[in-house]
C-alpha cells in the first residue's frame, strides 16, 4: 500500500504554493478537528488571512492538576523539531506550558554545507494545520532542491543503478543548507515563543550536566542541573522541575553517558552491533526482568563506533552549464580504502533573491596521510590525487571548490540505540547508591536524533531520523495525555505517569523496524560499495554483482533500487498495478 502522506509538491520552482487548495484544506481539517469526539482545541483563523494565522485555543479542564512538564536538552534539528511538535500539546492544555528548550551552543551553526531530508521527516508538519508547522516547511522549500535522478556508478563511469525519484509513492529528498534548515526551525519555534508555548534557553549558562539525584523529593519530576558557572564549579538546579526530559544534545549526548544503557539486558538492542540480536529477541524482550542492571556492559552500549573512513564535504559553486555530467545525481562506489564520491545539486535564494547554484559534493576514504594533513591546500590536493583516474566531473567539483571550504570529519556511530529510561529513581539508587524517594520513578527521559542513534553518514539520512523521532515522541504523548489519569494512586497529576512510560517503551519498539531497515541496506551499500580485496564477498561484490547490475537493463535494476531505497526509509516498496 502506498503511503498517502509521500508528498507530491515537486513544482519548477520548488517552492510551497500555499494556494487555494491549501487554504480550503486548512479549514476543512480544522472544521473536522473541532467537530470530532475529542474536545481537545477550537480553532480561529484571524481575519488577516495570511498563510501563518492560524490560531488554536484550549478548551481543556485539565488546568486544576499537574499537567506534563517537558524540557528538551539541545537545540539542533532534533530539538527544534520535538519542541515544535510538542507545542500543540501545549495549547490543548495536554502540556504545562512552556517547553523549555536548553542550548548551551553560544550562536546558531552558520555552515553552509547541504544537507539532504527525506519527506518522512516532515510528513508530520506538512500534514499539520499549525502555523509554525507550515512556516518550517515553506521555508525550507523556498531555500532547497528536490533531488530527481540518482544512481549510483563505477569509478570508470558505468551505470549500476539508476532511479527517478519523481516516480508514484516514493518518497522525496529536499536537498538544502545546513544553516537554511536550522534557520527555517528556529524561526518556527519563536512563532511558538511569542505565544508562551516554548522557551529558549542558549548559551554557554544553559550547559546541561545532569539530572538532580541528590535531595529529590517528588515523586515523578525533578529538575536539570546547569553548569552555570563551568565545569569546575558546581552546577546549580533549574528552577522547574520535569516529568518528561527529552535529551536531544548529539552523539556526545551528557545525559546518555550518564544514564543510558544501564539496563539494556531487558530490553532490545539495536545498532551496528546488535542488528541480529534485535530481529531475535523481539518475541523475548517483555519476558526479561525489568531490574537487571547491566552496569558492566554500560560503556559498550553507549559507545560510539569508528566506521574507518572519513568524510569531505563541499559545495562547488559550479553550474550544469559549466560542468558536464551534472544533470543528475550520482554516488560512485570505488574499491578499497572506503572510496566513494556523490554529488548532489542544490539551488538556494541569494543576494536580492536570485537563485545560487551549487554541486554539494562528499568524499569518503580511509586515507591516515590525507587526514593528518592539516593545511587545506595540500589536503586538498592529496584528495585529487586518490581519485585521479575516477571518472569526470568529480576532478572538477574538488577543484572549483575553496580549499577553506572543504569540511572533513570522522564517521562514527553508536553501536547501539538508546531505549527510554522509566525508572530514573531505581537506576541512580541501584546504579549510583543514591537515596530516592518511597514512591514514583522520578522523570523519564527519551532519546531523540543523534543521541538516540548516530547512524553511519554513508546514506544521509542522520537528520531524517532525527525529525521522525519528534513526531512519533509527540504522537506517543498525545495518545496517553488525551487519557483522564487512573485515580488507583494517589496524584495530583493529570496524567497517568504509568501509561506515559507504556507509551513511551511502545514508541520506541514500534521505531526499531525503521532502525532495522536503515541499518541493514547500511551494511549492504557498505559491502556492495567497498568490495575488499581478497576476501570471498569482495570477490562477489566486484566480479559477479556489478558485471550483472552494469549488463541488467534498467527495467529490471529501478524497481529493486527504488525497493532497497523505500526499505532503507521503513517504508512498504511501491506495489504496481
Amino acid at each position: 500500500m502506498v503511503r498517502s502522506s509521500v508528498w507530491r509538491w515537486k513544482t519548477s520552482s520548488n517552492v510551497f504554493s500555499s494556494s487555494n487548495y491549501h487554504t480550503t484544506r486548512r479549514l476543512l481539517r480544522c472544521k473536522n478537528k473541532a467537530a470530532s469526539s475529542s474536545p481537545v482545541s477550537l480553532f480561529r483563523l484571524s481575519e488577516s488571512s495570511g498563510p501563518y494565522h492560524v490560531r488554536f485555543f484550549s478548551s481543556s479542564t485539565k488546568s486544576s492538576k499537574e499537567r506534563l512538564r517537558v524540557a528538551v536538552v539541545g537545540g539542533g534539528a532534533a530539538g527544534l523539531s520535538t519542541a515544535l511538535h510538542l507545542a500543540p500539546l501545549v495549547t490543548e492544555g495536554l502540556i504545562s506550558g512552556p517547553i523549555d528548550i536548553y542550548d548551551s551552543q553560544e550562536r546558531p551553526s552558520h555552515r553552509d554545507i547541504g544537507v539532504g531530508i527525506w519527506s518522512t521527516a516532515l510528513d508530520a508538519f506538512q500534514k499539520d494545520t499549525l502555523d509554525s508547522h507550515r512556516l518550517a516547511v515553506d521555508d525550507m522549500l523556498r531555500k532547497g532542491t528536490f533531488v530527481h535522478e540518482a544512481g549510483y556508478r563505477t569509478p570508470q563511469g558505468d551505470w549500476l543503478a539508476e532511479s527517478n525519484l519523481e516516480g508514484e509513492g516514493l518518497p522525496d529528498l529536499l536537498f538544502l543548507r545546513e544553516m537554511d534548515m536550522l534557520d527555517a526551525l528556529r524561526k518556527a519555534v519563536h512563532l511558538e515563543v511569542n505565544r508562551g508555548n516554548v522557551v529558549l534557553h542558549s548559551g554557554s549558562h544553559y550547559k546541561v550536566d545532569s539530572i538532580m539525584e541528590d535531595a529529590t523529593t517528588e515523586p515523578w519530576s525533578a529538575p536539570l542541573m546547569l553548569l552555570r558557572d563551568g565545569p569546575d564549579q558546581p552546577s546549580v538546579p533549574t528552577e522547574r522541575d520535569y516529568h518528561l526530559i527529552v535529551a536531544a544534545d548529539g552523539m556526545n549526548s551528557v545525559l546518555r553517558t550518564a544514564y543510558g544503557g544501564f539496563n539494556i539486558q531487558s530490553r532490545i538492542l539495536t545498532g551496528m552491533y546488535a542488528m541480529d540480536d534485535a530481529v531475535k529477541s523481539r518475541g523475548s524482550a517483555r519476558t526479561n526482568a525489568r531490574d537487571e542492571w547491566a552496569i558492566s556492559n554500560q560503556a559498550d552500549a553507549t559507545g560510539i563506533q569508528d566506521r574507518n573512513y572519513s568524510v569531505f564535504r563541499g559545495n562547488a559553486p559550479v553550474t550544469r552549464n559549466e560542468v558536464q555530467g551534472l544533470d543528475r545525481s550520482f554516488q560512485t562506489w570505488g574499491e578499497g580504502r572506503n572510496m566513494r564520491f556523490a554529488t548532489v545539486p542544490m539551488c538556494y535564494p541569494g543576494k536580492d533573491g536570485v537563485k545560487e547554484e551549487r554541486h554539494v559534493w562528499f568524499i569518503t576514504i580511509d586515507d591516515d596521510t590525507i587526514t593528518s594533513e592539516t593545511d587545506p591546500s595540500k589536503r586538498k590536493e592529496l584528495l585529487l590525487e586518490a581519485f585521479a583516474d575516477w571518472h569526470d566531473p568529480i576532478g572538477q567539483l574538488v577543484t572549483a571548490t575553496p580549499p577553506q571550504e572543504i569540511l572533513m570529519e570522522r564517521a562514527l556511530a553508536h553501536r547501539h540505540s538508546q531505549q527510554p529510561v522509566v525508572d530514573f529513581y531505581g537506576l541512580i539508587n541501584k546504579v549510583y547508591k543514591k537515596s530516592i524517594p518511597a514512591i514514583g520513578q522520578g522523570p523519564a527521559i527519551q532519546y531523540v536524533g543523534d543521541a538516540f542513534l548516530t547512524v553511519d553518514p554513508i546514506l544521509a539520512q542522520g537528520f531524517t531520523v532525527g525529525m521522525e523521532g519528534a513526531a512519533t515522541l509527540a504522537n506517543a504523548l498525545e495518545s496517553c495525555l488525551t487519557v483522564d489519569a487512573q485515580h488507583h494512586f494517589d496524584s495530583k497529576l493529570a496524567f497517568d505517569p504509568y501509561l506515559l512510560r507504556k507509551e513511551l517503551m511502545l514508541r520506541h519498539d514500534s521505531r526499531l523496524h525503521r532502525l532495522i531497515c536503515l541499518l541493514r541496506i547500511t551494511e549492504l551499500v557498505q559491502a556492495l560499495g567497498q568490495p575488499i580485496s581478497g576476501t570471498l564477498a569482495g570477490m562477489i561484490s566486484r566480479d559477479i554483482i556489478r558485471p550483472i547490475m552494469k549488463l541488467s537493463p534498467n527495467f529490471i535494476k529501478t524497481p529493486i533500487f527504488n525497493a532497497v531505497l523505500q526499505y532503507s526509509l521503513g517504508l512498504p516498496p511501491t506495489k504496481r498495478g
